[in-house]
């Protein structure tokens, strides 16, 4: 699929790409004022196209949100690979109704077709709908939305090879994807970020077990202790009430009171003053922790007393400065959130004691009471509250066995993801991507002189890390070329076209646009690099669009500028009015 036309019904500067290499360029032709030309719309166009090719579109967020679009339409006219011309229409004040028609032959102008083989058709039903017409036999399992933005570079598409601003969530969303645009199968690796997933969320379920009933797995030996014992009180409870027997009881009462309960409210008493203390002397740290560095107030002491503060002065100050602020806000952290323990803790205790005070009072009362039927009630509620215990330790064993059946499919889940990283790592020793890789490296080195790679591996969770490096001819180490802006978008550029050159014999994406590739690099890279770019559109049939400046024409030997033909050049912009520019206004 190639992009051929461009348009829309208003303040848009018509653009007839060619079939093969094609250069938006902007130019400076104000040299008294010397407007910025990253304003004129070279890289705008990007986002015009992604949109006629049915990206999400908000309103009150990007490029064409701003409100001089409200009542305007574009139009999108592709070469399909199966030879038929595809237009697209989309609107901006109704951007979720798209239109398609397809012809035989392409437009002869910038004028719409009148009948439309598809009219406004819902947004997500549209992308269906281009799909079935791109007619991709690659990548079959995944939308053409998932690879479009790989091939529409913007300048924050070259930050990463592979990973492009738009994934930036998990990795489920875009390593399978990549894996197998690579020449994997993608599967894989969504099969084991799937496990994962799943083996994430049955922990998350067990530690919501255990949260809302207050039990841990490892009490489970302790519960059964317990349900014993209280299956024992609640016997003897039942044998005492059927004889009678409140002598027994009187007994058990007196013991309780003076061995147990007296002890019990002076152990916590302590434990509760000694957590007020805490309390206190935390709230009292909150309150005087302060950032101690003030650089503004420094850099106006120097500036008192007549003394130079240099800028690298000021910056390590800044650099402490954010430090010690880090290090406070971390702290601060720390003790709030031991406060809310401390807190949590005191009440626990005070409502313990609450308990503790109200029974000490009941048996008090208990055993000056004389009247035999009210110590009858009094032990029937006792058994009550026995029998009520049971149950509740019933139900947190049961939901014990629960957490432990799900422990249990953990461990089900993880020899499966242990399987699968064998295969991930069975898989890539198969070097799938050998020839993406080859043309890549000889791309690279042809353009700059250096050997580049692809290459991938396994981190200690298993997991895929895909790695594009400049690397040195003799011993294959990596080398820092790849962490300059301009040489990463080599890298970026070369992954673009390797892709496109290993897939040219199949139908899939057969255009690229690269905004600003030439910017900061040497004469005679920039040279190599346009003369190789032509060299691949015609000798693959792919169409390469580029932008640039004119400062960034590079020079020749003979000190005269790269040239590029009238046919090459498929739209010009410059800052003299705004006729010059992409959407014939300012913004």
């Amino acid at each position: 699929m190639k992009l051929l036309r461009i348009f829309s019904d208003k303040n848009f500067k018509n653009v007839r790409f060619n079939e093969r290499f094609n250069v938006v360029l902007a130019t400076i032709q104000d040299k008294v004022n010397k407007k910025d030309t990253h304003n004129l719309g070279k890289t705008s166009l990007i986002h015009v196209i992604n949109f006629l090719l049915l990206d999400r579109f908000e309103k009150n967020k990007g490029l064409l949100s701003d409100s001089g679009f409200i009542g305007q339409t574009f139009y999108l006219e592709v070469q399909l690979n199966n030879g038929k011309y595809l237009i697209i229409k989309r609107s901006i004040n109704v951007a979720s109704k798209i239109s398609f028609k397809v012809n035989e032959i392409e437009l002869s102008s910038f004028i719409p077709p009148t009948n439309w083989d598809e009219v406004d058709i819902p947004f997500d039903e549209a992308k269906e709908k281009l799909n079935e017409y791109l007619e991709f036999d690659v990548l079959t399992k995944w939308p053409y939305r998932k690879a479009i933005t790989y091939f529409l570079r913007t300048q924050q598409d070259y930050l990463d090879v592979f990973q492009l601003n738009k994934f930036k969530g998990k990795h489920i969303d875009w390593k399978p994807f990549v894996f197998e645009l690579l020449g994997f199968d993608g599967d894989l690796i969504k099969r084991k970020l799937s496990l994962e997933q799943e083996a994430k969320d049955i922990k998350n379920r067990i530690n919501t077990l255990e949260q809302d009933a207050k039990i841990s797995i490892d009490e489970k030996d302790k519960l059964l202790v317990l349900l014993i014992t209280k299956k024992q009180e609640k016997m003897k409870a039942e044998q005492t009430i059927d004889k009678f027997d409140f002598f027994m009881q009187d007994k058990s009462i007196s013991k309780d009171i003076i061995e147990d309960l007296d002890f019990r409210i002076q152990i916590l008493n302590t434990d509760k003053y000694r957590i007020g203390y805490e309390i206190s002397k935390t709230e009292e740290s909150l309150r005087k922790s302060k950032n101690t560095i003030n650089v503004q107030k420094l850099k106006q002491l120097f500036d008192d007393v007549q003394l130079y503060f240099p800028d690298k002065l000021g910056k390590q100050y800044e650099d402490l400065e954010k430090f010690n602020k880090s290090i406070s806000e971390e702290r601060r952290k720390f003790l709030k959130e031991n406060l809310i323990e401390l807190k949590k803790e005191l009440d626990i205790i005070d409502a313990e004691l609450k308990d503790l005070e109200k029974s000490k009072s009941e048996k008090l009362s208990f055993l000056t009471e004389k009247d035999t039927y009210t110590k009858f009630k009094t032990y029937q509620k006792q058994l009550s509250v026995l029998e009520a215990e049971i149950e509740n330790l019933k139900g947190k064993l049961e939901l014990i066995s629960k957490s432990v059946s799900l422990e249990n499919d953990i461990k089900i889940i993880d020899e499966k993801i242990d399987e699968s990283i064998k295969n991930i790592e069975n898989a890539i020793s198969q070097s799938s991507h050998a020839e993406i890789n080859k043309i890549f490296n000889e791309l690279l080195t042809e353009i700059v002189g250096t050997n580049a790679i692809i290459w991938l591996k396994q981190n200690s969770q298993g997991n895929v890390e895909f790695q594009a490096e400049y690397a040195n001819p003799i011993d294959n180490s990596y080398t820092s070329e790849a962490e300059g802006t301009p040489y990463k978008k080599l890298l970026c550029m070369a992954f673009n076209l390797a892709l496109l050159i290993h897939y040219s014999k199949n139908s899939f994406f057969r255009f690229v646009y690269h905004d600003g590739i030439i910017e900061g690099l040497d004469n005679r890279i920039k040279i190599r690099l346009l003369n190789k770019i032509k060299s691949i559109c015609n000798t693959y049939n792919i169409q390469h669009i580029i932008t640039l400046i004119d400062s960034d024409i590079p020079v020749q030997n003979d000190n005269s500028s790269y040239s590029f033909t009238t046919d090459e050049i498929c739209l010009e912009l410059n800052d003299l009015n705004d006729d010059g520019k992409l959407f014939m206004r300012s913004f």
